[in-house]
């Protein structure tokens, strides 16, 4: 009797029930996505609290590299403009430190931090090589037009000299917050003492005003040169004249040669 009792209220259909025993939630969220879904793969990643992969990450990368193809144009005319490029070490300076050099750097000069990769092939294309060996760690790169070259090293060296000041002067032979890295002179791979030679380099104007001083010189001895030549071609005229009077003499009689 209990048997039968049970089978039938197992058998028979009652309010709100269809019959069927309903599956498991998740299991109906499954079923639905599969059934009504055009996507079935997003569906089961937000039932699995996984993000999902979109087409972002793609136009992202094609961001990344119209970036990159930017920054070589822009090195690329930074080389182009450039009489003296150098290299210096910045791992040790801070945003303010680098700010402060780079007002201290001439009009002329600017400043570039990029990832090695990129300066390399800007100067294959612009013809600088000599520069490629030293693009090693993490420099900051000084493009210097020809007409502050001497201010723009004297810059680099007082920058330096005003990060030595901060440690005791017994420390300050010992201490590189930063250093030259690497420096080229229109393709020509410098040293550093080569460098520091520069800061006596002339300005382009100042080149000038010594080549205009020196050709204003030469007129001046020139004309000194010809002013003395006509006397003494009068006086040598002169003395023909004199002579002129004795018709058997001659030149050399009028003019003899020195005693030997």
């Amino acid at each position: 009797m209990n048997q039968a009792l049970v089978q039938s209220c197992l058998l028979a259909p009652q309010a709100g029930f269809s019959g069927r025993v309903a599956p498991p939630p998740r299991l109906q969220q499954s079923s639905a996505s599969f059934a009504g879904s055009s996507n079935v793969f997003h569906t089961c990643s937000r039932l699995q609290g996984r993000p999902q992969r979109s087409r972002p990450l793609t136009i992202q990368n094609a961001l990344s590299r119209a970036q990159k193809e930017q920054t070589v144009e822009k090195l690329e005319r930074a080389f182009e403009k450039s009489a003296v490029v150098y290299g210096m070490r910045f791992k040790n300076l801070s945003v303010k430190q680098m700010t402060e050099f780079r007002q201290m750097l001439p009009s002329g000069a600017v400043t570039y931090v990029c990832k090695n990769t990129l300066l390399r092939v800007a100067a294959e294309k612009q013809g600088w090589q000599t520069i490629i060996p030293t693009t090693k760690g993490e420099n900051a790169w000084v493009f210097v037009s020809e007409e502050c070259i001497a201010e723009s090293v004297k810059s680099y060296h007082e920058f330096e000299r005003r990060l030595l000041e901060k440690y005791p002067k017994e420390q300050r032979a010992e201490m590189h917050p930063t250093s030259i890295t690497g420096a080229s002179m229109e393709n020509q791979l410098m040293d550093l003492a080569a460098f520091k030679r520069l800061e006596k380099m002339p300005t382009k104007i100042e080149l000038i005003a010594t080549i205009a001083r020196l050709l204003n010189q030469v007129p001046r001895k020139i004309a000194v040169s010809i002013k003395q030549v006509p006397a003494k071609v009068a006086f040598g005229v002169k003395a023909l004249a004199d002579g002129d009077d004795n018709k058997d003499a001659i030149v050399s009689d009028v003019f003899p040669k020195p005693a030997a």
